[in-house]
């Protein structure tokens, strides 16, 4: 009785495997995975680092400058007290804005001579 109970579970192990085969729910689910994976892989998570790597050295020097000449600007009055000095600071974020742009335009220049050689 057993080799019959053994044979019977067995038949229906292989009848239910081909019915899975032929599942077709098993195929869009597959297909779904895929594309969930791909979709996940695809997305990356925002980032400021990657944010201000891919902006041109045009822009970064010019912020850089305006910053730079935003701090002279801003803590100049309590290092020396005259009554010209706000002009300075205002002088200091001006120049050092122009300043951070032509620096940055170079570094643009350099890099994009790299790649014509490298070409």
């Amino acid at each position: 009785m057993s080799n019959k109970d053994d044979e019977l579970k067995r038949l229906k192990r292989i009848r239910d495997q081909q019915i899975r085969a032929r599942d077709p729910t098993t195929k869009e689910k597959k297909l779904q995975h895929t594309i969930a994976t791909r979709r996940r892989k695809s997305v990356r998570k925002f980032s400021f680092v990657e944010l201000f790597r891919e902006v041109s050295h045009k822009v970064k020097g010019t912020l850089i400058g305006a910053i730079l000449g935003l701090l002279i600007f801003l803590f100049l009055p309590y290092f020396v007290e005259t009554s010209w000095i706000d002009f300075v600071g205002i002088g200091a974020i001006f120049f050092l804005t122009i300043l951070g742009f032509f620096l940055g335009q170079a570094l643009d220049a350099r890099d994009s001579l790299k790649e014509l050689i490298n070409k």
